[in-house]
């Protein structure tokens, strides 16, 4: 049992982020992120005047953390496929699902979930490494 939990822990691990990936991470979250959070990530992108919640400062993740960013618990909430929906809709895209969806737009059958599930982690990875640069 504790050889499956290890195995289910460890695919939440990020990557070790170098250059490229970081620039990847930002790429993505220029296009996806930023028209909410603003591109510096202060909360404050053109999109934030129209939400009922203003979004959240990306720059102190960790300051309001006391120091420590915690990179997984920040992926499943940027995944957020695996977040609880009972009480409504989520206050921002389930990213994870989108990504997976454009996976398969790009050209992977759905039925190749390990394939999807690769590029989807990576590209989330990527963002949460892009994320922990911008952190003051």
């Amino acid at each position: 049992m504790l050889k499956y939990m290890v195995a289910a822990v460890m695919v939440l691990l990020p990557l070790s982020a170098n250059a490229a990936n970081i620039a990847d991470g930002k790429e993505d979250y220029m296009v996806y992120c930023a028209p909410c959070h603003g591109v510096g990530g202060l909360g404050d992108g053109p999109v934030s005047l129209e939400l009922t919640k203003k979004p959240i400062d990306l720059t102190v993740i960790a300051k309001n953390a006391a120091g420590r960013f915690d990179e997984n618990k920040i992926k499943m909430i940027v995944d957020g496929r695996s977040m609880p929906r009972a009480h409504g809709t989520p206050e921002m895209p389930v990213w994870g699902r989108w990504f997976s969806f454009q996976a398969t737009a790009g050209g992977l059958l759905q039925e190749d979930r390990k394939t999807i599930e690769k590029q989807v982690n990576e590209r989330l990875n990527n963002l949460i490494a892009y994320l922990k640069t911008i952190q003051k």
